[in-house]
């Protein structure tokens, strides 16, 4: 061989193997500048609170500011379509709830973006306990005393949810089917309004997040007969899971986690991953979480891509069951 093509042959070798050591060392010096995270709603919503809830602790944990960026609308569209379109290196993610990952993909037939091709899972933070809520007027202080007074009052009552698709509806049909009771649904435009009339006597209950309704608890204005979610929430210790008042299929709940683009490096994914995990493990940040009404939640990727298609599942066959349709 000549000098020449050894030569050569010694240059490419150096620029593949300064290549091949560039990508780790990337990952390895991950974050060494602001972190954007996005949130497809707008302030002031739960999500958001949470978000920057996590962000002002993801920013200690990296040392690197951590900016929250509200790009509402399109049933969380904007913002997950910024994300997926954004580059994969770590320094633009996604902070939602399972509405744009779960319920979304389930029951619309086309969205503006898609979650399994455009966007990795990161990691989890959350569980948000909904609770079935009636008016203290209501005559029945338990599931089973709730159960008999819609069965025996057949096409009387209605409940509120926050939207065709949302979560209150599925469970709303979920409970009408397991309850054999015949019960009028009534869309909503959120939470607020849907509790201010389950107040005032105008639907007989709805699905709301425990902490948006201590207000009304406090007031003895409502109360709630159980709630969703593996374990009892520390904000209502007596009030009873669905599973534990023999009502299973209504532990439907929302939860909140970080997505990435699709192709950002796995190393960076797992950092942030075991990032995440440390924070759930600080007892100032978890009772923080508990405070809004959530219970906290760590998954790996591959968890959080295994429960996506379960619960996904199970929406396609409840929304199938009562025939709900949003496009």
């Amino acid at each position: 061989m000549s000098g020449f093509k050894l030569f050569t042959r010694l240059l490419v070798s150096a620029a593949v193997g300064g290549a091949m050591l560039a990508g780790p060392a990337q990952a390895q010096d991950y974050p060494t500048k602001p972190i954007r995270v996005v949130v497809p709603y707008a302030p002031g919503g739960a999500t958001d609170i949470l978000a920057r809830l996590v962000g002002k602790e993801l920013s200690e944990a990296t040392g690197q500011a951590v900016v929250v960026e509200n790009k509402s609308g399109g049933n969380t569209g904007i913002g997950a379509s910024t994300v997926a379109r954004a580059e994969p290196d770590g320094y633009t993610l996604l902070f939602t709830n399972d509405a744009t990952f779960v319920l979304n993909p389930a029951l619309f037939k086309t969205l503006s973006y898609d979650i399994e091709k455009e966007l990795t899972p990161v990691g989890t933070i959350c569980y948000l306990n909904l609770g079935l809520v009636v008016s203290t007027a209501t005559p029945a202080s338990s599931m089973k005393e709730f159960a008999e007074y819609t069965q025996k009052n057949p096409g009387k009552f209605a409940y509120g949810s926050f939207g065709v698709g949302s979560h209150p509806h599925l469970m709303g049909e979920v409970y009408k089917k397991a309850a054999n009771s015949d019960i009028t649904h009534v869309p909503y435009k959120g939470s607020s309004p849907a509790v201010v009339d389950v107040v005032g006597g105008q639907v007989l209950f709805t699905f709301p997040a425990l902490a948006t309704i201590q207000g009304h608890i406090k007031a003895d204005r409502v109360k709630v007969l159980a709630i969703s979610g593996e374990e009892r929430s520390p904000l209502l210790p007596d009030v009873p899971t669905f599973t534990e008042a023999g009502y299973p299929d209504l532990n439907i709940g929302g939860w909140y986690g970080f997505f990435a683009p699709k192709d950002t490096p796995e190393k960076i994914v797992m950092q942030l991953n075991e990032t995440l995990a440390k924070l759930l493990e600080n007892p100032t940040f978890v009772d923080a979480l508990v405070a809004q009404g959530t219970v906290p939640l760590k998954m790996t990727p591959d968890q959080m891509t295994e429960r996506m298609k379960v619960e996904s599942d199970r929406t396609k066959a409840i929304a199938q069951m009562a025939n709900i349709t949003v496009d």
